[in-house]
């Protein structure tokens, strides 16, 4: 009983702050008046977090061998509860964007020891079951975060995201400093750590999203845009060119020349930038265009996180015995002909359509996750298997970063303005269905990728090691 109290403590932390990955997004409209911004100005509220975690979450990984788990996730989630405290406080825009920073930083700290803390924690053979636990309660978070935010939104304002983060967060800590053992006095030897990697991959990723984030205002024309995206190719190219020469990269490139691996992965990027379309678009629709309060917005938005929820097990039970290819084919099929229908949603759409809509992206989620990474780790099997698992988190980050930035971008180039509160009904249209629209274009790309990684004349690769849901 005593691990599994440990497990729950543990994870409290990761379910908060994947929550709060995408909670915000049902209250942009409130933020928005009160700040006296527009729409498309609040998305550094979500890309800066998701950023801060991508960025440190490898070099605290690696961190915590050397100098200990239990000290990196204690500090962690210290960072995180007072940063949550100073959002929800926060008197300006400018001031949250930074202490949405330093909640990404903490959040990061604890995300990258709590796979290897819970695993050390119970046997060998329960292994595939905890990942599993781990990588539902990631997902969970994510898809439960608009219909938590829109119902403490809608009961104690904006503000009540974050402060529920505090007594969570203490309790999460409690249970950590006192059910986990001590870390060893003796710390290990110095870890090899890839600074300079970290730091290219900071720069890249850090310039491409403000390069993207500023283009709706400034233009593709723009001398600063022009600036931000060029730095961003050189500091990709130079990161790559690092990773493929280090001893310790921080990402192991070599790893992607793998037929199931590389193309498995390219699936998983799309599918995660694709989370953030509906995330982010669909609360606007059904509070600025159908009328609806926050609270039942938030509401609405649980169809895809029960849907993906019920479906995860299905999906798993499914791979054991078909091979990985069926499930994840035919979920990226729904996908793409989910995203296709809902860029015919109208003013005056049924809620019902709407709810069932959210159900079926919801189902194709769940479908394709546990299969698609099933394979991936399979590929590399049980010795690689930490290396995949902190790929997957990066590449989860940088996608749902990169989807949030995609979809203000790709929503001003159909709307032809941001987006704002209160806006016209059949603006706000042209930008929802343009953006539905490239998701099914997304999604078609992934479908291929899935293809490619079973492509006529291979064997269904089948996975050995046990299925990680995520």
């Amino acid at each position: 009983m005593a691990r599994w109290i440990i497990l729950f403590s543990i994870t409290t932390g990761t379910f908060m702050a994947n929550v709060d990955a995408t909670a915000v997004v049902v209250a942009l409209p409130t933020m928005a008046r009160e700040f006296g911004v527009e729409i498309d100005s609040l998305q550094w509220v979500l890309s800066a977090y998701l950023l801060a975690i991508t960025a440190v979450l490898p070099f605290f990984g690696k961190l915590s061998d050397a100098i200990g788990r239990k000290r990196i996730l204690s500090v962690g989630l210290l960072i995180f509860v007072i940063a949550s405290l100073s959002v929800a406080l926060a008197p300006a825009l400018a001031a949250m964007i930074l202490f949405r920073v330093l909640q990404g930083i903490g959040a990061g700290m604890f995300m990258a020891t709590i796979t290897p803390m819970a695993l050390a924690s119970f046997p060998v053979a329960q292994r595939g079951r905890i990942l599993g636990i781990i990588g539902s309660t990631v997902a969970a978070g994510t898809l439960l975060g608009p219909a938590l935010g829109g119902v403490l939104t809608g009961a104690f304002g904006w503000r009540g995201i974050f402060l529920i983060n505090v007594p969570v967060g203490l309790i999460g800590a409690i249970g950590t400093l006192v059910l986990l053992p001590k870390d060893s006095n003796k710390w290990n030897r110095a870890p090899q750590l890839d600074i300079l990697g970290m730091t290219l991959f900071i720069a890249f990723s850090s310039t491409l999203l403000l390069g993207l984030g500023f283009a709706p205002r400034l233009g593709w024309s723009s001398e600063v845009v022009i600036a931000l995206l060029a730095a961003a190719m050189v500091a990709c190219a130079l990161f790559i060119l690092r990773e493929l020469t280090t001893a310790s990269p921080l990402i192991n490139l070599r790893f992607f020349r793998r037929r199931v691996y590389g193309w498995g992965m390219l699936a998983a990027f799309l599918s995660y930038i694709l989370m953030l379309f509906p995330a982010f678009l669909f609360p606007l629709y059904l509070h600025d265009v159908l009328g609806w309060s926050i609270g039942l917005t938030g509401l609405m938005m649980t169809c895809q996180a029960s849907a993906m929820l019920l479906v995860s097990p299905v999906s798993g039970w499914w791979s054991d015995r078909a091979g990985s290819q069926r499930p994840a084919l035919v979920a990226l099929a729904v996908m793409v002909l989910t995203f296709l229908a809902a860029s015919f949603l109208e003013a005056d759409s049924s809620p019902w359509l709407v709810a069932a809509l959210l159900v079926l992206l919801g189902v194709s989620v769940g479908l394709f996750s546990s299969p698609n990474i099933s394979a991936v780790m399979g590929d590399l099997g049980q010795d690689h298997a930490g290396v995949a698992n902190g790929t997957i988190a990066t590449l989860r980050n940088l996608g749902r970063s990169i989807g949030v930035a995609l979809t203000v971008l790709l929503y001003q180039l159909f709307a032809g303005s941001p987006a704002t509160a209160e806006i016209p009904a059949d603006r706000f249209l042209a930008g929802f269905q343009g953006v539905l629209l490239v998701g099914a274009s997304l999604a078609a790309i992934a479908f291929l990728a899935v293809l490619f990684m079973y492509r006529a004349g291979s064997a269904t690769p089948e996975p050995r090691c046990r299925p990680l849901v995520d």
